[in-house]
């Protein structure tokens, strides 16, 4: 009599890449750090990942002109100088020797992150029809959720130049400190509070700038209250991503003095502003145990993820659950870094705070106060 079976198909392989391509869509904050991954990775939570960390590019040597040519026979307008005329150089003109230069610095492997479901063999028989959009998108969503969470934090605590030494601070800027008024729904209100943040936001460019901060993949992660400001002003341009299926294009709500604006429940009244490089996300997989009926570790666009498949005799059910060890850093500059013609040295300048602080009730600006006599 043939084995009966049931109806799900499952390659352990196809199933691990497809949980991590519904992952790797989901994220909104989860998606914006930097990615490294091991797959092979021997060691466990707590253990540390050196991660290549890459120089800025090697510097650029001028040389000019040895001396003009001239003619040899004063006066003569009609003859001109020849090649044999021309002076050889004094001066050595080869390149020095660049270095493409790597260094390395630690990630801590600080979490196992897991989730997992258990399977009747009553479900299996009768309630699963789609396997992906009943199981696996319900663990990936669940891991989305997670790292959009974990990342929020790891940004309030961690993104803020407040750790810069005085000389650094004075040369490439610190974290803004910046006044609203209290809102109070006139016009000039409005206009105050979000010139206040615009102002606010120009500065911050000015320090990343000045800091060699790479224009692109710049994003302000904001609250709904900062948004909310920075929405009702005629400055703003507002973009629209419908139809992407990427959650963290989906969550870009505009751009502003070259930052991707993205609105986040996880912040309130206070701004973030940096470069995709700034943060680092390392990703490791356990080894498959021995006693796992089946399972598979795979890595997509940096992410590395196992999956596991069991059976529990006691429940006569399958377990299917997704796991992975991760950490998250903030990438310093080299120890030779310096913005002009200052030693920043091994700080972090990818990013800054924005700390916001809101008038009490009752105490207008001046331009309210002008706007309203007007």
């Amino acid at each position: 009599m043939a084995r009966t079976t049931h109806h799900f198909n499952l390659n352990p392989v196809q199933v691990t890449i497809a949980a991590l391509g519904l992952l790797d869509r989901q994220l909104t904050l989860g998606g914006i750090p930097a990615r490294y991954s091991e797959l092979n990775f021997t060691g466990g939570v707590g253990d540390v990942i050196n991660v290549n960390r890459e120089g800025r590019g090697i510097k650029v040597q001028e040389s000019g002109i040895s001396a003009p040519i001239e003619n040899p026979i004063k006066g003569d307008s009609d003859k001109f100088a020849a090649a044999s005329d021309r002076p050889l150089p004094t001066a050595p003109r080869r390149a020095p020797d660049g270095f493409i230069r790597e260094s390395r610095f630690p990630v801590r492997l600080t979490t196992l992150a897991q989730n997992g479901t258990t399977l009747s063999m009553e479900q299996v028989a009768f309630d699963l029809k789609r396997f992906g959009a009943q199981v696996l998108s319900k663990l990936t969503r669940g891991f989305a959720e997670y790292f959009d969470d974990t990342t929020a934090a790891f940004i309030k605590q961690r993104i803020t130049r407040a750790g810069l030494t005085p000389e650094a601070a004075a040369a490439v800027g610190g974290d803004i400190n910046v006044t609203i008024p209290a809102a109070d729904g006139t016009r000039q209100n409005l206009a105050d509070r979000a010139l206040a943040l615009r102002t606010a936001l120009a500065d911050a460019r000015m320090h990343m700038d000045i800091a060699h901060v790479p224009v692109s993949e710049r994003y302000l992660i904001v609250g709904p209250e900062f948004h909310n400001i920075l929405i009702k002003d005629p400055e703003f341009v507002a973009v629209s991503y419908s139809g992407d299926t990427n959650a963290l294009r989906r969550a870009v709500v505009g751009n502003i003095y070259t930052f991707d604006v993205v609105s986040h429940n996880s912040f309130g009244l206070e701004g973030y502003v940096f470069h995709k490089s700034a943060m680092l996300l390392a990703s490791a997989c356990p080894a498959i145990p021995m006693g796992a009926v089946t399972g598979s570790v795979q890595d997509v666009n940096g992410i590395a993820t196992r999956m596991l498949v069991d059976y529990d005799y006691d429940k006569k059910a399958d377990t299917i659950g997704l796991d992975t060890m991760y950490g998250l850093a903030t990438v310093r500059e080299d120890p030779d870094y310096e913005a002009r013609g200052t030693l920043i040295g091994e700080q972090f300048v990818r990013g800054l705070k924005i700390n916001i602080t809101e008038k009490a009730a009752g105490t207008a600006s001046a331009a309210s106060k002008r706007g309203r006599d007007s």
